[in-house]
């Protein structure tokens, strides 16, 4: 076998190329730390960088809630090097994200800038037109306190609502199972039950009052039986409507009207609505009432 010699002109140019290359990997290596530095020291720039936060929109939720968690968002840099605060590169999604998870009053939400500095949080909130208050209701009243929470029209519930006292809104009293049904221990972001059934109830409690009574509260218990309790004074007796899971709401509702429209029974009721105990719409075609 013969050994290949190589010319001292051909190593001359092996080395310069080695040589050459060296010098273009440290260059570029240099260039793109004095890239990187620029970027980062661009990016806090004051003239691009968020320093105003505008909330708009929001009826309940705090103002000032909303700012610290956005500027909680915009704190810091990103790999240490640039500004979280920069318009151009702040954590939108993040933003968005996080308030949405954490303030679930929110319905929706938006977030933009219309300057350099200024960020834009604009939301809509949920309305609590319904509270749930717990599996059953409490022997005493003042029990209620403020273990309840608000459902939004379609069964959400969505926040944790402050101690109204009175009737101020309709109460759901109900046992909420997850997927096994095995009762959970915070309703927090669940729904009474399935969206249809709860738009059913609502409509026949519409319903009801449409005719002059005043229903307050509702126990739906595991056996299928509803009870709707309706407005009263203290001393008098605690006057309800009672149904069940299998009855169709429409008929039901149906055979209450036209029994009210007959004046001999809605007299009755006025006149002895104080010792009224109970009209039970649990039977087909039927409407039985009980007096103390």
């Amino acid at each position: 076998m013969r050994d290949i010699l190589t010319s001292p002109r051909i190593e001359e140019i092996k080395h310069k190329r080695r040589v050459r290359n060296l010098r273009l990997v440290i260059i570029f290596f240099i260039v793109t730390i004095l890239l990187i530095e620029s970027l980062s020291y661009i990016s806090s720039n004051p003239n691009i960088v968020i320093n105003n936060i505008v909330v708009t929109g929001n009826q309940i939720i705090n103002a000032q809630d909303i700012e610290a968690r956005v500027k909680d968002k915009l704190n810091g840099k990103y790999l240490y090097l640039f500004t979280k605060a920069n318009s151009l590169i702040y954590p939108h999604q993040a933003i968005y994200e996080d308030l949405m998870t954490s303030l679930p009053r929110i319905k929706t939400l938006s977030v933009y800038r219309d300057n350099w500095k200024t960020l834009h949080i604009e939301i809509t909130e949920r309305l609590g037109s319904y509270l749930y208050c717990g599996a059953q209701i409490p022997e005493i009243v003042t029990d209620v306190g403020e273990n309840c929470y608000f459902i939004n029209n379609d069964g959400y519930i969505f926040d944790k609502a402050p101690y109204f006292s009175g009737n101020v809104y309709f109460k759901y009293y109900v046992q909420i199972l997850d997927e096994n049904n095995i009762p959970i221990e915070n309703p927090l972001m669940k729904y009474v039950f399935d969206t249809d059934r709860f738009h059913k109830i609502a409509r026949f409690i519409d319903g009801i009052t449409s005719i002059g009574f005043k229903p307050i509260y509702i126990e739906i218990k595991p056996d299928g039986t509803n009870t709707i309790y309706l407005s009263h004074n203290i001393n008098d007796s605690i006057p309800t409507i009672i149904f069940k899971n299998e009855n169709d709401l429409d008929i039901i509702l149906s055979n209450l009207v036209a029994a009210m429209n007959k004046s001999e029974f809605a007299d009755e009721i006025n006149s002895k609505y104080t010792k009224l105990q109970y009209i039970d719409l649990s039977f087909k075609n039927k409407v039985i009432y009980k007096f103390q």
